[in-house]
């Protein structure tokens, strides 16, 4: 699952999506819901994270900048449509089935977990999730507005769960903290970097929900060439830029 303007990251540089591409710059949709690991912020300024790390590596390929777009997730595909930017990393297809065309998609980044995770008042065990959801009553579940998670849809056609929305992924941890949701889903880097932080938490995880390869999604317009872009990412992954960007992530924890 704010906003985030006018922030400047090293070489990097942010514009309204409606000013048009300077020379040299590659345009990346930057989703306002990412938390720690992968985005960092003092405020409404952005201090690093894996995605602006990964952005750089992918321009670097191409000998361009990253400009990102600061954007919520239900304004990021009007962006992707429209050509305001010209990719958008780290996502699985099956969080975007309406993008069918295999040419607008990556090689596979990095694999991503989520995991469903019991405040402190919530369910202890998977056993007592299981006879929770035995009875008639519906568990609120903390989860992003404008996320998808396919896994958990019968559970919420069926009434076992309902959505009980957040900004981000950070916020969503920190409802769970104040046990304003028995559970929520989260992805698990964030929720080690959300622990380390608050260790007093008493936030645990009851299960697995969805492990996916992410990838990135090509503009419907970008300005860069297609196959460009998917030259570029494709090599980021074959010299190892991608692993070493989670490597130093993964080293930090």
């Amino acid at each position: 699952m704010v906003t985030r303007r006018n922030c400047l990251l090293g070489g990097w540089l942010l514009g309204s999506a409606a000013r048009a591409q300077r020379p040299g710059e590659l345009r990346f949709a930057l989703g306002q819901s990412w938390g720690p690991p992968f985005l960092e912020r003092v405020g409404t300024r952005v201090t690093g994270g894996l995605l602006p790390d990964l952005m750089n590596a992918i321009a670097a390929e191409l000998g361009l900048v990253a400009r990102y777009e600061m954007l919520p997730p239900l304004r990021v595909e009007r962006a992707m449509d429209d050509g305001s930017v010209d990719l958008h990393c780290l996502l699985s297809p099956t969080w975007w089935p309406e993008v069918n065309d295999p040419a607008r998609w990556s090689v596979p980044l990095l694999r991503l977990k989520d995991v469903l995770v019991a405040s402190p008042q919530g369910p202890a065990t998977a056993a007592e999730l299981k006879q929770r959801l035995a009875s008639s009553e519906p568990l609120r579940v903390a989860t992003v507005r404008g996320y998808r998670y396919p896994t958990l849809e019968d559970d919420f056609k069926a009434g076992r769960f309902v959505r009980e929305e957040a900004l981000d992924q950070w916020s969503l941890l920190e409802m769970l903290a104040r046990n304003r949701a028995p559970l929520g889903v989260v992805n698990s880097l964030t929720l080690r970097a959300y622990q380390q932080r608050a260790p007093r938490s008493g936030l645990h995880v009851l299960r697995d929900v969805q492990e996916v390869a992410t990838h990135c999604l090509l503009s419907a317009k970008p300005q860069v060439p297609a196959a460009d872009l998917q030259e570029a990412i494709s090599q980021a992954v074959r010299s190892g830029r991608v692993q070493r960007v989670l490597a130093r992530y993964d080293a930090l924890n």
